[in-house]
């Protein structure tokens, strides 16, 4: 008589599994969720990996140059980052399978290229492309990760950090013209520029909320630098982090449950020891969580896909960290 396997003997069966595996990859259900950041806590700037408890530390990049700015591919088979490996600040991709890491910006005639973000669906990254040196302008370009076809999308101003929409639509970002210092609105093509929202203090380093509908956003005021909250045609503005602190970067879970961003506890005017680690927070500033603690500064936290952790094992990676599966592809 052929017996059925209890719910509570499958779960032994797969934890076991996973044990004698010796697999970081083999990850259940309820460790899924996970954020890369940028530290320069091992002596320059490497790209990080922990769980949403501060647990489980990996170093993604683990290279001599520096690497920040990590952003995931929406089917979690690329990492995209900022790298000067090969002198310059370059826009790098890393494979999730075999850890080989291809430059994608090298060919270009810029001083430097920054602020990755995916499109929707994979096919594009937009970025920040920091115009020849002796020139302030700094303009938002599209590149196809599979053609190398390039477009510039802006040809005004200083413009940074770029964000799809989730429907790929539309691009948010920031830009410094005509003396407007704010959020600004485009077509996936460039076309019908607008500014989000009137104020007297403009915002930057924006994230969309996962359903299209709201901002996040860094902003400056009288109440030092905070993440804000509003809504995509710049209504309900509100700030969610602690007044007199300083935060950057935010970054929205994709299950809309919290803003990942660094904080600063102390002003960073003047403070030789700037320190800032990687915070959680819900949308509506009530619980906040502290997922790092190092003296040097936890910058750039993003999200980490899930496929992008499930790497399938092979004889040479089954009991390999993709710490130490670094560079044998990157050079």
């Amino acid at each position: 008589m052929r017996r059925k396997l209890t719910y509570t003997a499958l779960v032994k069966t797969a934890t076991l599994a996973c044990f004698l595996l010796a697999m970081p990859f083999c990850v259940s259900a309820s460790d899924t969720t996970h954020i890369a950041f940028t530290s320069p806590r091992e002596g320059n700037n490497e790209i990080y990996i922990m769980d949403t408890k501060g647990k489980n530390l990996r170093n993604l990049t683990n290279h001599p140059a520096r690497d920040w700015q990590s952003a995931f591919s929406p089917d979690g088979q690329w990492m995209a980052f900022v790298s000067n490996r090969s002198g310059a600040n370059r826009i790098y991709l890393m494979n999730r399978n075999n850890n080989v890491i291809r430059p994608l910006t090298n060919h270009l005639a810029s001083k430097g290229d920054f602020d990755p973000d995916w499109s929707p669906d994979g096919q594009w990254i937009a970025f920040s492309f920091n115009q020849a040196v002796g020139t302030s302008r700094n303009d938002i370009y599209k590149i196809n990760v599979n053609t190398g076809d390039l477009q510039q999308l802006t040809d005004t101003g200083y413009n940074r950090f770029p964000k799809w929409s989730p429907d790929g639509d539309r691009i948010l970002f920031y830009s410094l013209r005509k003396e407007e210092n704010d959020l600004f609105l485009m077509k996936s093509n460039g076309k019908s520029i607008r500014r989000v929202r009137e104020r007297r203090f403009g915002g930057g380093q924006p994230t969309w909320s996962p359903d299209g509908k709201q901002i996040a956003y860094r902003m400056t005021d009288l109440a030092g630098v905070g993440i804000y909250i509003m809504t995509d045609d710049g209504q309900n503005n509100r700030r969610i982090t602690p007044e007199n602190t300083w935060g950057y970067n935010p970054a929205w879970s994709p299950d809309e449950q919290w803003i990942a961003y660094e904080l600063e506890v102390e002003s960073p005017w003047g403070n030789l020891n700037r320190d800032s680690n990687i915070y959680l927070v819900s949308p509506d500033g009530i619980e906040t969580r502290q997922l790092t603690k190092h003296p040097t500064r936890d910058r750039y936290p993003a999200w980490v896909p899930e496929n992008f952790l499930s790497v399938a094992p092979t004889v040479e990676t089954q009991t390999t960290l993709w710490g130490t599966l670094k560079k044998s592809g990157s050079d």
